[in-house]
């Protein structure tokens, strides 16, 4: 689907060390067998006022997203559209709705211009405020490394996709940036091994108890994070087809509370759920003792690379299909209120 036009709007146009051998194929078999397929992103829910990104001056539209750009960050932005269909396709299939999909995504230079225009901590690399359906993601981060856009954008959509998809229900921190890195698609080496190690060091807080661990020091953020994304994965995968993650939603929509909401969908207490799952961490990171060890197979990553690569090709294609569907619809729609 070719981009609307619009004043002003562009369109289209070496083998590693034994150790990281060891903790890629570990990882990665890991993730394959337990549906471990979340994002690492420095990102937050942005503040409810007004965001001023004056330096984003450029427009480009796709379909009912419009990207408002940097001068200089026209490449990566048509990147960003071009995947997005795809992203936002996954995203739907994951909460089990077909969600409203305009949103404003601003794409700056660097972090500190994410922080300066939303009112969010110098370290946030990506902002999403839900109930507005707008995004802010920078190309640098506050230490002026090169960010994952891909990653930062894919989490920050999760974020107003979560919104849509309770009907703006109130959800715990924890599930939000939990569900945000799950279903983002990104495996995030960082976290796993920050969890695997909580798991045999200091042990891993009940969910009840994360909210003021986002708020610790750097080691809590991190388990916290880790755990959220962790549980997050586990409830989207209790059953064969996720169904009962995605009813929760539907409950939420129904006014129910997000516990009640949870003890619904799967017959049992959000407590009760927490206990099987710290109950099952032992088992499912008992590599992480072997890392050091580097008899991991490499070729554990081939069929999964290759898993990942068919899955993202055929993904990209029914996002496309859908957002094709929608523009000929509104299309009728408007031929049929023109003859009426």
């Amino acid at each position: 689907m070719p981009f609307t036009s619009n004043p002003g709007a562009r369109s289209l146009p070496a083998r590693p060390w034994p150790r990281l051998v060891a903790l890629f194929g570990a990882l990665l078999l890991t993730f394959a067998l337990f549906g471990l397929a979340p994002s690492s992103a420095r990102a937050e829910e942005g503040q409810p006022i007004g965001w001023a990104l004056d330096d984003a001056s450029e427009t480009l539209i796709k379909g009912r997203v419009l990207f408002r750009y940097e001068p200089g960050l026209y490449d990566q932005t048509l990147e960003l559209a071009n995947e997005l269909p795809q992203w936002w396709s996954e995203i739907e299939r994951a909460l089990g709705s077909d969600l409203d999909d305009s949103v404003i995504i601003h794409v700056v230079s660097h972090a500190g211009m994410v922080a300066r225009a939303t009112g969010m901590p110098v370290w946030v690399s990506g902002v999403a405020h839900p109930e507005r359906g707008e995004i802010a993601i920078a190309l640098h981060d506050p230490d002026g490394s090169r960010a994952d856009l891909e990653t930062l954008l894919r989490h920050e959509l999760v974020h107003v996709a979560l919104y849509r998809a309770s009907g703006g229900a109130p959800l715990p921190r924890w599930f939000h940036e939990g569900v945000a890195e799950s279903v983002a698609n990104e495996i995030d080496l960082l976290r796993a091994e920050a969890l695997a190690g909580a798991v045999f060091g200091v042990g891993v807080p009940a969910i009840g108890e994360l909210e003021s661990s986002f708020h610790g020091d750097a080691r809590q953020a991190s388990i916290a994070y880790a755990a959220a994304r962790d549980f997050a994965t586990w409830l989207r995968y209790h059953d064969a087809d996720g169904a009962q993650f995605r009813q929760v939603f539907s409950q939420l929509r129904m006014g129910r509370g997000f516990e009640t909401a949870i003890a619904d969908a799967y017959g049992e207490s959000l407590t009760e759920l927490d206990e099987q799952w710290h109950a099952g961490l032992f088992g499912r990171f008992v590599w992480f003792p072997l890392l050091g060890s580097g008899e991991l197979p490499f070729l554990l990553l081939a069929p999964m690379i290759g898993y990942a690569w068919v899955r993202r090709r055929r993904h990209l294609a029914a996002g496309w299909a859908r957002l094709e569907a929608e523009d000929e619809l509104d299309r009728m729609r408007r031929l049929d209120l023109g003859m009426a």
